[in-house]
């Protein structure tokens, strides 16, 4: 969680591009960036202390581009942080100089992976999933459920404000 959120101040989109920040952090290093035996503990060190990607900490095929581009993401401050100005200032960062936003706006590129699935051996596990299978619990799913259910909070709320 972004630092402005615990500190309840005012915040916008970059508390998410902070958050992306940490989750490249743990991709890159395959562990948090703050650690603490609770939550509070966790707290202050993300209020205390502005971690980073050294140069020498950068992992084995990782660059020093994606280590800076996260570095800026999770800057404590968010008039520091990368995306404050904007998604163009993401988009231009030099990790991403080769990648194509217009094909990704038209859904051109290939997914970079493709898992490998058997159609018979998913449609058997997935039958086996109580909660699917259970007619209660997909009755919540159907569309006209959740539109009737929307209808009976108009009703009460109509009745309830009738009442006062």
């Amino acid at each position: 969680m972004a630092p402005e959120v615990m500190c309840r101040s005012n915040h916008g989109v970059a508390v998410d591009y902070y958050a992306v920040g940490i989750i490249v952090y743990e991709c890159m290093n395959g562990r948090r960036p703050y650690y603490g035996k609770s939550r509070q503990e966790i707290r202050d060190q993300i209020l205390a202390k502005q971690v980073q990607i050294k140069k020498s900490d950068i992992p084995y095929n990782w660059s020093n581009e994606s280590a800076d581009f996260c570095n800026r993401l999770i800057q404590r401050k968010p008039q520091n942080r990368l995306g404050y100005s904007g998604p163009e200032e993401v988009k231009n960062h030099p990790w991403f100089k080769n990648f194509n936003w217009e094909k990704l706006v038209r859904k051109e590129l290939p997914s970079p992976f493709l898992p490998e699935y058997d159609a018979e051996e998913y449609q058997e596990q997935f039958m086996k999933n109580e909660d699917v299978v259970n007619p209660e619990s997909t009755i919540l799913l159907r569309r006209d459920s959740i539109q009737s259910t929307a209808g009976l909070m108009q009703t009460f709320s109509k009745s309830t404000n009738s009442m006062a």
